[in-house]
């Protein structure tokens, strides 16, 4: 077991050294990789305007990205989805444009969240991982970033809702499975709106991954041991146990070996995240108290993971520096 932490940590250590010494390129490397999936993304499900799925346009448009905020690729990917939209169907179009106006207005009203769960979140449901981003985006986004993942969430299902009725918003079919006749602007408008408000599993999905973001990001920031762990676990248990029940009493039918899998890819994503970006040891935890004129302080110090070898490095340094402190004080009382 300890070389087994020995040979984590040691991967950790490298991992850090690396992002640090190529922290830039690395992260540029990301929004490429990003920027990249999500408009083939796009591409592969709504191939409707040749011209966008060119590979140097891509190319270019993925290769912009890497030097601008991270922002940017959810506006990119939006451009590219409103262009592919407006080949298969102006209503499809007018209605994602419009619905996307009123979600960035939520957004910057609940304060700025991660815009780029906009994306992220439809990439990862069309990849069917998508549990991993509620339990990330809680453990490590503010209060307010279950907003930006509740949009990411109806994104995906407007999507799959233009995706299942394309040939009906196309013109190539004007009759619904119920048999209502579908032919006009309007109709086309108002059964988008239907569809969209009449959605139970986007509206249960919507309501299990927000609580989901809240849960975690609330009991990460609690005042106990192991904090991260019980987050991820408690949220890891939650989400998927939830979502099974809530669908199944409307009548949803859901896969329990896919809930599964997407709940176990989604633990070990997130604890090996977060492993690698705090690791916290909190057998080391130390209490410190102390007191000001106006104030009493309560302070909980929780180091992170490291080797024995910096362990030995860092109290020799501390050692060192107190032996200085030490001779200079010496030195002054003479």
């Amino acid at each position: 077991m300890k070389d087994m932490m020995r040979s984590l940590l040691t991967v950790r250590k490298q991992v850090q050294s690396l992002f640090a010494e190529w922290n830039v390129y690395l992260v540029m490397a990301a929004k490429t990789a990003l920027a990249f999936a999500v408009i083939l993304s796009i591409n592969a499900v709504f191939p409707y305007r040749a011209v966008l799925t060119r590979g140097l346009i891509v190319a270019a448009v993925a290769i912009l990205c890497s030097v601008l905020p991270w922002g940017f690729i959810t506006v990119f990917g939006l451009i590219f989805l409103l262009g592919q939209l407006t080949a298969l169907s102006l209503e499809a179009a007018l209605f994602v444009l419009v619905l996307a106006i009123a979600l960035a207005v939520l957004n910057y009203l609940t304060l700025p969240g991660a815009s780029v769960l906009w994306v992220l979140l439809p990439l990862l449901y069309y990849w069917k991982i998508p549990f991993v981003v509620p339990l990330l985006a809680g453990l490590f986004g503010g209060i307010t970033t279950f907003v930006s993942v509740g949009s990411g969430t109806v994104i995906t299902f407007v999507l799959r809702l233009i995706r299942d009725n394309a040939p009906l918003l196309s013109g190539a079919s004007s009759v619904t499975e119920s048999g209502q006749t579908v032919n006009t602007l309007v109709q086309r408008l108002l059964f988008l709106v239907e569809g969209f408000l009449k959605n139970n599993e986007m509206i249960l999905t919507l309501i299990v991954f927000c609580l989901t973001t809240l849960l975690v990001n609330l009991l990460s920031r609690t005042d106990v041991d192991y904090a991260h762990v019980i987050a991820l676990g408690a949220g890891g248990l939650f989400c998927p146990v939830l979502l099974a029940v809530s669908l199944r009493y409307a009548g949803i039918s859901v896969s329990a070996g896919s809930l599964i899998l997407n709940t176990l890819f989604a633990l070990v994503a997130a604890f090996a995240v977060d492993f690698l970006a705090t690791g916290l040891d909190y057998a080391r935890t130390e209490k410190v108290q102390f007191e000001d004129d106006d104030y009493y302080y309560f302070v909980k110090a929780v180091p992170k993971m490291k080797l024995p070898e910096e362990k030995m490095r860092e109290k020799a340094q501390a050692l060192q520096q107190e032996l200085k402190k030490t001779a200079e004080e010496t030195k002054k009382g003479r």
